[in-house]
């Protein structure tokens, strides 16, 4: 057997093994309490559901990975990914920046899709709310955690439930919440609010660790495939276009 024959079956051979072990990955994806419907929250019989959760199932179908989601906090989903106990946060926006520590081990994917942040407000509101700078000085419920102007009045509350029910009831006049969470509480919950067009929009992607190149290569041209097939228009249908 000449050397050259024996070089070419030791890298197929690595080749296969490689190929298998990627097939068997698992990776543990941060799932954050509470849940956020409609990206990403865990039913009651313990299904993970939601935009992001669909999207990673389609990219872990595409390249034969497996997922566990682990639900955390999210101040402890961000501690357990800097210290490698969570593989992958979804969702995340580049543009909003963490601490230098969680910054310097995080790589990030080509974005696949778009988060636009609007204003819900209640129908008899007797001020306009079209832009943040309509709401200065005013109460406006929040998301506790998330970046707003110094200049609104903040009421903090754990989810965009919460915010959403209180405009509907009456019993906070603005919030600022993600549009397709607006549309989804509107549309399949019967809540009563007028929706803002968007005051911001960000692309979202996953966030990986630094020693995952390799795999972050892989989830970009995953993404690029399943866009290009239309599936991941077909998933963000799925949770918001009409029945």
């Amino acid at each position: 057997m000449s050397h050259l024959f024996k070089m070419a079956t030791l890298m197929l051979l690595l080749s296969s093994l490689c190929s298998a072990s990627q097939a068997g990955q698992v990776l543990r994806v941060g799932l954050p309490t509470p849940g956020q419907v409609p990206y990403l929250w865990q039913e009651p019989n313990g299904e993970v559901r939601g935009i992001y959760a669909d999207t990673l199932r389609a990219i872990a179908t595409d390249l034969q990975l497996q997922l566990e989601f682990i639900e955390l906090s999210q101040a402890r989903l961000i501690r357990l990914f800097i210290a490698g106990e969570i593989d992958i946060e979804v969702g995340v926006s580049t543009r909003r920046q963490g601490t230098s520590q969680l910054e310097k081990l995080s790589i990030f994917s080509r974005p696949f899709g778009i988060v636009n942040e609007v204003i819900i407000y209640n129908p008899k509101l007797e001020f306009p709310a079209f832009i943040l700078k309509d709401l200065k000085g005013r109460s406006v419920a929040t998301v506790r955690g998330t970046v707003v102007p110094d200049y609104i009045q903040r009421q903090n509350f754990a989810s965009e439930l919460q915010i959403a029910t209180r405009v509907h009831r009456g019993w906070s006049q603005v919030g600022l919440m993600r549009e397709a969470s607006a549309v989804h509480y509107k549309t399949r919950s019967g809540k009563q609010y007028k929706i803002s067009l968007p005051y911001e929009s960000n692309s979202i992607s996953l966030r990986l660790r630094q020693d995952q190149t390799e795999l972050r290569k892989r989830i970009d041209l995953s993404i690029g495939r399943l866009a290009a097939a239309g599936e991941l228009e077909n998933i963000i249908c799925k949770y918001l276009c009409a029945d």
